[in-house]
C-alpha cells in the first residue's frame, strides 16, 4: 500500500523533467523523464517487485491520459519554447571553445595532471570539432524558426 493520501493538488514552478504514475489497482507503475541520466528506467522493475513497470521514454501524455482529468497541464507555448530553443543553440554553437565539452576535458585534465602522473587525454577529445553554420547559414535559419513561429501565431 502506498503511504499516505497523497497530494490533492500540486502547483510547480517548472516544468517536470520526470514523472511517474502508479496505479494500484492495476500493480502498474509507470515513469518517463526526458533524460534518464540517473537510470529511473533500468531501477523500476527491482525498486517495484511483483509490480508491472512501463518505460515511458519521454511521453509525458501517457501520464497525463491516466489521470483522466485529474491532471492539468499548462498550454504549451511553442513560441517560447522555440525562442529558446533557438537562444541555447546559437549559445551552444557560437560559444568559446574554453566552455565547450572539449575545453571542459582540457580544463580538467590540466588539473588532474598532478594528482594523476601520466594521465593522457587524446587529441580527438579535445579538438574544437563540429561544424559551425557561417553567418548566411544561421541567418537561414533564424529565419526558418521566425516563419514557424509566424505561422504558429497565426494558426493559434
Amino acid at each position: 500500500m502506498l503511504p499516505g493520501p497523497g497530494a490533492r493538488r500540486l502547483t510547480l514552478g517548472i516544468i517536470p523533467e520526470g514523472g511517474a504514475h502508479i496505479d494500484v489497482p492495476r500493480k502498474t507503475v509507470g515513469a518517463w523523464q526526458t533524460a534518464d541520466t540517473m537510470g529511473i528506467f533500468q531501477a523500476l522493475p527491482d525498486v517495484w517487485g511483483g509490480w508491472r513497470t512501463e518505460c515511458w521514454e519521454d511521453r509525458f501524455e501517457e501520464q497525463l491520459i491516466r489521470c483522466n482529468g485529474a491532471l492539468r497541464l499548462p498550454e504549451l507555448d511553442l513560441a517560447a519554447g522555440m525562442d529558446s530553443a533557438r537562444e541555447w543553440l546559437r549559445d551552444r554553437i557560437f560559444q568559446r571553445f574554453s566552455d565547450s565539452p572539449a575545453g571542459q576535458i582540457l580544463k580538467l585534465s590540466e588539473l588532474l595532471a598532478d594528482v594523476g602522473p601520466g594521465l593522457v587525454v587524446s587529441d580527438d577529445a579535445v579538438t574544437n570539432g563540429g561544424a559551425r553554420p557561417n553567418n548566411e547559414e544561421w541567418a537561414r535559419f533564424v529565419a526558418a524558426c521566425d516563419l514557424v513561429r509566424g505561422a504558429h501565431a497565426e494558426s493559434a
